[in-house]
């Protein structure tokens, strides 16, 4: 069945759809989530772009899973000073894509560091490469890509179970901006 929706609400309708499963595996300490929230943002960015790039463009080389790449893109074509603050959240999140299949932690190791509330960094001492994701601060990039794409958050996440709402909304700063006012 074809879509009905624009590409950029079929994106974001997707980038809903990872970012719950991201904060709800967040919650939980399992470490896909790091993959779930770069899929959801990479939706999400491309939501935007769709505006003014083609579908095949979106998955070409230049964009593909290219998540810096892509944040750099959307910041110019979306240019709000809210955006720099969170170029190191984007950056941290970049490196889950190298951990996407287990060939680099099998051969190198891996320590995953999920915080909530920008923990202070503490530099490691261990030699396996470190992951870092604050789901607090990706909460808020959410909350900011939502406000500069000028998109009515309520209208991909009305339709979500309760629980599925009420996930979203626990210990979330943009819940009042991305949930209706009952969850």
């Amino acid at each position: 069945m074809p879509a009905t929706l624009p590409p950029e609400e079929e994106f974001m309708k997707l980038g809903v759809q990872y970012y719950a499963a991201a904060r709800q595996s967040a919650w939980s300490g399992l470490w896909v989530c790091g993959n779930l929230y770069h899929h959801a943002l990479e939706m999400f960015l491309k939501a935007g772009l769709s505006r003014q790039h083609s579908l095949q463009e979106l998955s070409s080389r230049k964009f593909g899973h290219k998540l810096i790449a892509i944040w750099n893109v959307f910041k110019a074509e979306f240019p709000r000073t809210t955006l720099l603050e969170f170029d190191a959240t984007i950056s941290d999140l970049a490196g889950f894509e190298d951990i996407r299949y287990p060939d680099k932690v099998l051969k190198h190791g891996v320590q995953i560091n999920i915080d909530f509330r920008a923990q202070p960094r503490v530099p490691s001492s261990r030699p396996e490469p470190e992951y870092r994701l604050d789901f607090y601060e990706i909460d808020r990039l959410v909350g900011a890509i939502f406000g500069v794409s000028s998109l009515n958050p309520l209208f991909f996440t009305l339709g979500l179970k309760p629980d599925v709402r009420a996930m979203l909304a626990r210990d979330n700063p943009v819940a009042a901006q991305l949930l209706p006012p009952s969850s």
